[in-house]
């Protein structure tokens, strides 16, 4: 069994990786493969690396495609190690689609995820949600207990939606970002500058969209534009993917040279 308190004292994301824990020793146990929950892909990775010596144990970081930004990690035993193709096919998950008319009523990822976790689902257990134009919006959701959601009508806002549970492979999955390398100079460190330069949106519309939640800076929602960024600090603006920071340099100006990866 893995000693819990050993491998949380340095973790700073100390829920996720209790619940990896927990299931690790399930695995270990009864010689099956479990998931955790759903979070954020960059968070699997990154509480992974806390079990990289624990060789009894493999890991598969998995969110029904290939560019989710929200995954769940399979955990198994290092001596049945099942095959990649079986782990995607087995993936515990269906697609969800929410069908309505936001023509002139725009609604944000944030709106449709919410809408599922007031009618009854559990933050992790949903995953990906992007917008399908003004039609609504289709996602990634936990299979288990969400039968009470198909064919259902709820209201969002003052729009009539139906729900529909599908299969992954009726969903318009969204086109994977490909990772690129973004060089800029700012005049500072703050958030709404090297987020705008970062996902290329105006300056303006960062700060609005900060400032509505839409931005979380290391896995957390942040509000405040102001904030001064550092080095391995990860950006993630809904519908724009996720940016890293991997370095800021001083220039003989006095300004900033940044240097993103953006994914």
């Amino acid at each position: 069994m893995i000693d819990l308190k050993e491998i949380l004292i340095n973790s700073n994301y100390k829920k996720e990786t209790e619940e990896l824990i927990n299931i690790a020793n399930l695995a270990y146990k009864h010689w099956e493969t479990y998931w955790t929950g759903f979070n954020s892909t960059y968070v699997c990775e990154e509480i992974l690396k806390d079990f990289e010596n624990l060789n009894d144990f493999k890991f598969f970081i998995y969110g029904g495609f290939s560019s989710s930004q929200r995954s769940r990690i399979a955990c198994f035993r290092g001596d049945n190690i099942p095959e990649e193709d079986a782990l995607k096919s087995n993936f515990p998950a269906q697609g969800i689609k929410i069908n309505g008319n936001f023509l002139f009523d725009n609604a944000t990822q944030d709106d449709f995820r919410s809408l599922l976790i007031e009618n009854g689902v559990n933050q992790i257990k949903v995953g990906d949600i992007w917008t399908i134009g003004d039609r609504g919006a289709q996602g990634i959701i936990d299979n288990l207990n969400i039968k009470h959601l198909d064919e259902k009508i709820f209201y969002l806002r003052d729009v009539k939606v139906k729900v529909n549970v599908v299969s992954i492979d009726e969903l318009q999955i969204p086109s994977g970002r490909s990772k690129k390398l973004v060089n800029t100079v700012e005049a500072s460190t703050r958030l709404d500058a090297i987020a705008s330069a970062g996902f290329r949106v105006s300056r303006t519309k960062i700060i609005e969209r900060i400032e509505n939640g839409m931005l979380r800076l290391n896995g957390s929602k942040v509000n405040k534009p102001t904030i001064n960024l550092k080095i391995g600090d990860k950006l993630e603006l809904e519908n724009k993917g996720f940016i890293e920071i991997l370095n800021l340099e001083i220039t003989k100006r006095e300004r900033w040279k940044v240097k993103l990866l953006r994914k």
